[in-house]
């Protein structure tokens, strides 16, 4: 008797919810936090997620009140968090010693069903996002761990080699391997889901591409794409033909009809033909050099290869260092894609009435007069 109350008292339990689930670095197919998601815990009273983010000291993070995960299939509600831990819920927290922090976030507890969520801000100004974050298993930056993945399934995977990142530069982020064998085995969504690799594009697709009147339309790399002068993350490649693909992120989709070396015809809202030009090897001489923001609050300094970046911030003067990715030429602007913290950023420059002013995209306030030598 008493061995039966046991297996119905777990019987009810078990299809109540979770009893208890951890996914160790779950994998998504896209973010732009600024680091990773390093555990989810599921159970029956409420949803964990641990991140480790990594910033500039002297820079901050907020984690608005509006912050929700959902159900990436669009059923059920958006659930707002509850409480926060290692960070403070509202307001602005600095990375003051360190580089770093490590937090966590409460939410309600997410129906059982639930394999893939979305994590986001629906504050005005709210930007943090995370699509698709994988709640059906272990991700594969905790895979890569060779020695626990074969302990743990008893079978031997070779070296794993030449990851791939789709959706976000880095590889804590939708990784796959080119292993045949491991990519069978940690791909499950690729079931559902019709996507392509980037690096299964023709190399003939990326470049720089323009229209006729020699304004830049698509800049596309295996990492990112720039299109409407935004850097935006692949989201979907689908096959639909030869040399025929239709490629979205979140914001834009577009299919492309025809390629070749010099010429790629594509359609969004309408057909267009464009053509390929090469990006520039180096930075203009006109634009090296220093620049001053018209607050005068920042100061950039562009050399061949980085851009260095004093920042007054409520702490003091500190200096974020940014690669020089690519450098673009469109019109009578430049474009400069920069790597820095695991972000890519695009700053415009230009000259009006005989002076260079330039911009980061997206900040309207932010503009900088270049310092004549």
């Amino acid at each position: 008797m008493k061995k039966l109350l046991l297996l119905i008292y777990l019987s009810l339990f078990t299809i109540n919810g979770f009893s208890q689930k951890v996914i160790n670095n779950p994998d998504c197919i896209s973010k732009n936090i600024s680091g990773t998601v390093t555990k989810v815990e599921l159970s029956n009273t409420e949803t964990v997620i641990h991140f480790h983010i990594k910033s500039p000291i002297g820079s901050w993070v907020a984690i608005p009140r509006e912050t929700y995960i959902e159900d990436s299939s669009g059923t059920g509600e958006r659930l707002y968090i509850l409480k926060t831990e290692g960070i403070s819920l509202t307001g602005k927290n600095y990375f003051e010693d360190s580089d770093e922090i490590r937090f966590k976030l409460f939410f309600p507890a997410l129906p059982k069903d639930v394999k893939w969520i979305n994590y986001g801000e629906s504050n005005k100004g709210g930007n943090w996002f995370i699509y698709k974050l994988n709640l059906t298993k272990d991700g594969v930056s905790f895979l890569q761990n060779k020695s626990a993945f074969n302990l743990s399934s008893g079978i031997n995977v070779p070296d794993f080699k030449e990851n791939i990142v789709i959706g976000y530069p880095s590889n804590e982020v939708a990784v796959f391997s080119n292993n045949k064998m491991l990519r069978g085995l940690i791909s499950e969504n690729e079931q559902n889901v019709n996507t392509k690799l980037p690096k299964d594009l023709p190399e003939t697709f990326f470049g720089s591409w323009y229209d006729k009147y020699g304004t830049l339309i698509l800049m596309t790399t295996p990492d990112y794409i720039i299109s409407n002068f935004r850097i935006q993350y692949y989201h979907n490649i689908d096959e639909i033909g030869d040399n025929k693909f239709k490629i979205s992120s979140l914001s834009h989709t577009f299919e492309v009809l025809s390629l070749d070396e010099e010429t790629m015809t594509i359609r969004t809202n309408r057909l267009m033909t464009l053509k390929r030009k090469p990006n520039l090897n180096k930075v203009p001489k006109q634009i090296k050099g220093d620049w001053l923001h018209w607050a005068n609050v920042k100061e950039i300094k562009i050399t061949d290869d980085y851009f260095y970046i004093n920042d007054h911030g409520e702490l003091g003067v500190y200096e974020i260092e940014g690669r020089i990715d690519k450098v673009i030429e469109s019109g009578n602007a430049y474009w400069f894609v920069i790597y820095k913290n695991g972000n890519y950023d695009l700053y415009g420059a230009r000259e009006v009435d005989g002076e260079f002013v330039m911009q980061p995209k997206g900040f309207v306030n932010a503009k900088y007069k270049k310092v004549k030598n």
